[in-house]
């Protein structure tokens, strides 16, 4: 009890080289407090997003790297299938789509309703000018534009559930005098016709873009307030043995990111051409990751720099005190207190301080956390944006379905721009360790310089 409430006397006694150890320490531990929190939120948010995103598989044929090659076989509809029966998914959604046309229906930005038709060359049959789209979803609530709200049932009207019925846009429905309830016939243009009944149980308001690729024209079949939207179950009922003259989109979801390997074997052994890859979006990762990635980065880095820096600044102040220290240490030997009671009481001062700084930094820290993380999180973002605007090269030539489209495989997705910290329980027992660590570099300097010391030869160097 003696040595514990002599070093606290001795804080008080020497007050500017322990004000100098504390300052030290807590610059330390404040640092850490900052760079921990954001690194760990940042690693949270990262592992978020490889969840959400890394799950994700697509299987499509890349025009771009096969170029030259021979033309893939379109995927049936019972290896579509196939595929999602995998116990390495935990969940497939289908989409599919199709031009349509109809002679009963106006379009936006049709400029003739009727039976519009050009007569296929080899005799197999007539193709009629689509209009319109026929879109089918088996998961309307993962459908991204309800989601974010830039498309919303209107009141009166619901999201379709059951088979054949359907939701149009508020532009078909005020061109065509359309109102929940009515009954709406389409077919597909390409032969064998497809002819779809539709019971329309919602109408939509859209804020999108019409057109989201501008080289297309204005074509009506693919405005975007053309597309009417059911069932995944509704389109494939009228039975199509292939994907021909469908553009197939199924995404599947692994249970872990990391069985991507093992599910590309298993697709390979239920008979995918190798023509097709299997793939997550790697683009789009990376470019919603990589402001975080940055972030995390740069927080681990600091905190290196601050701990490596900071203890050797630390060892070398400890050093110097208890060299000043040294005739204290002959007094103490000569009065005979063991060499291990001196050095518990160095350490007990060491820990005094430490507790203090301890405390104290947890408090600065985790109030100056956000706004650095905030700041630090802004400059991230700007420089993945200026990244991403000159690696914009305006997509890929892919083939879904065995149909081809221009592709942005990160289209539609955008850099995580906000991120909230918080003082975790496994931040702050990371921070206890920083903090016994600093406390045991601090008390081991003196304890190895004390136990070299004799005391009378410490008191005739004195004299």
């Amino acid at each position: 009890m003696y040595i514990i409430s002599n070093a606290m006397k001795n804080l008080l006694r020497n007050k500017g080289r322990n004000l100098l150890i504390a300052g030290v320490t807590l610059a330390i531990i404040i640092s850490a407090v900052v760079t921990l929190t954001i690194s760990n939120a940042a690693a949270k948010i990262i592992d978020d997003i490889r969840l959400d995103i890394g799950s994700k598989v697509d299987i499509s044929f890349d025009l771009f790297s096969n170029y030259g090659q021979e033309k893939p076989r379109n995927l049936s509809m019972d290896e579509y299938i196939a595929y999602s029966e995998s116990d390495y998914l935990q969940n497939t959604i289908f989409n599919v789509s199709m031009p349509a046309w109809s002679d009963t229906l106006f379009a936006v930005d049709d400029y003739e309703k009727g039976t519009r038709t050009h007569e296929m060359e080899d005799g197999s049959g007539t193709i009629h000018f689509p209009t319109t789209s026929l879109a089918g979803n088996s998961s309307p609530d993962t459908m991204l534009e309800f989601m974010e709200s830039d498309r919303e049932i209107l009141p009166g009207g619901r999201m379709y559930e059951a088979l054949n019925e359907c939701i149009i846009s508020e532009e078909i429905a005020n061109l065509n005098g359309i109102t929940v309830g009515d009954i709406i016939q389409i077919e597909s243009v390409f032969p064998p016709v497809k002819p779809y009944t539709l019971n329309v149980v919602g109408i939509y308001s859209d804020t999108t873009e019409e057109y989201e690729n501008p080289m297309f024209g204005s074509l009506s079949y693919i405005n975007r307030r053309n597309e009417i939207i059911t069932s995944f179950d509704t389109v494939m009922a009228v039975g199509w043995e292939d994907s021909y003259g469908l553009d197939m989109n199924t995404e599947y979801y692994l249970k872990n990111p990391d069985d991507l390997p093992k599910f590309e074997a298993e697709a390979r052994a239920k008979g995918l051409p190798s023509g097709y890859n299997v793939s997550i979006n790697q683009d789009a990762y990376d470019k919603v990751s990589g402001p975080m990635n940055g972030l995390k980065g740069v927080a681990n880095t600091f905190m290196r720099v601050i701990l490596i820096l900071g203890g050797i600044v630390l060892v070398l102040i400890s050093y110097l005190a208890i060299k000043e220290r040294k005739y204290e240490v002959g007094v103490l030997r000569a009065m005979g207190m063991e060499k291990s009671k001196i050095a518990f009481g160095i350490f007990s001062e060491a820990v005094m301080i430490t507790a203090l700084c301890l405390v104290l930094g947890l408090g600065i820290g985790s109030v100056s956390a956000q706004p650095v993380a905030n700041n630090l999180l802004a400059g991230q973002v700007e420089a993945a944006e200026r990244v991403a605007a000159a690696n914009d090269t305006g997509g890929k030539f892919l083939m879904s379905g065995g149909q081809t489209q221009t592709s942005d495989n990160a289209s539609g997705f955008k850099p995580v721009s906000d991120i909230q910290v918080n003082l975790s329980a496994d931040v702050i027992a990371q921070i206890i360790f920083i903090a016994l660590a600093l406390a045991a570099l601090s008390g081991v300097v003196g304890i190895i310089r004390i136990t070299k010391y004799e005391p009378l030869k410490i008191l005739r160097e004195r004299n």
